[in-house]
């Protein structure tokens, strides 16, 4: 079946924003160059930018226009990369920011996480997480001080899973995650610079060595400005 004329452009649109022929943070053409170009009512150049708006392609500005908006870093939850792997290799800066380190007995919580007794020194970690300068997630992490214990906060500002790879030769093997949504409090709004009560993903992962040794407890708190989450599923064969 054809598809609207309005559908139609919209993919023809979305396909140059794909390729680059609409560069992020480029100012798209009026309604009145787009009526011109393919030749159509105003009504289905405005059906065709809403589901670009829609599909979070573009991005208005009241009294200005319509814009191309920056591709997001999307997280593979079925690949475990690091942050500064994952968003490097997508093209955009990443950054970390320290905001808490320091060293205390664990929780029953925690130390059910790391499977360790209650009691036992951790490290309590807290970065911001930012993407071409702009906050985008708060990471509250909890690792056994007896399993790292020249940590530091100079190796937190960096790469963690590189530090704990190629500076303790652990072998990283996988990571359990469990991610629902929830909202932001005062003090995260804040932090993640949105407003109280915006909706944010939070994920809690454990992570293991190859041996099965847990060493990292994460809660993460995803601002989803500039993030999206990929998740693939596979179909097994019928046996």
């Amino acid at each position: 079946m054809l598809k609207p004329r309005y559908m139609q452009i919209a993919d023809l649109l979305t396909e140059q924003i794909k390729d680059g022929t609409l560069t992020p943070g480029a100012m798209m053409p009026t309604e009145a160059a787009l009526q011109a170009t393919y030749d159509v009512s105003r009504v289905t150049i405005r059906k065709a930018m809403k589901v670009l708006v829609d599909n979070d392609l573009l991005y208005r500005v009241r009294g200005s226009g319509s814009y191309v908006k920056a591709p997001k870093a999307q997280h593979n939850a079925f690949q475990l990369m690091g942050f500064i792997e994952e968003v490097s290799a997508q093209g955009k800066t990443p950054s970390s920011k320290v905001i808490a380190f320091e060293t205390s007995p664990c929780s029953h919580t925690i130390a059910s996480k790391l499977n360790v007794e209650e009691g036992t020194l951790i490290y309590e970690v807290q970065r911001l997480r930012l993407i071409d300068g702009e906050p985008e997630i708060l990471e509250c992490t909890y690792l056994p001080v007896a399993m790292f214990t020249d940590l530091s906060i100079e190796v937190m500002q960096t790469s963690k899973y590189d530090y704990i790879e190629r500076h303790k030769g652990m072998q990283i093997a996988k990571s359990r995650q469990c991610v629902w949504p929830d909202s932001t409090s005062t003090s995260l709004a804040a932090l993640l610079n949105t407003s109280e009560n915006s909706p944010i993903l939070r994920v809690e992962s454990v992570s293991e060595l190859i041996d099965g040794t847990p060493f990292e407890y994460t809660v993460n708190y995803f601002r989803l400005y500039q993030y999206s989450f990929e998740f693939i599923a596979h179909r097994q064969s019928p046996q």
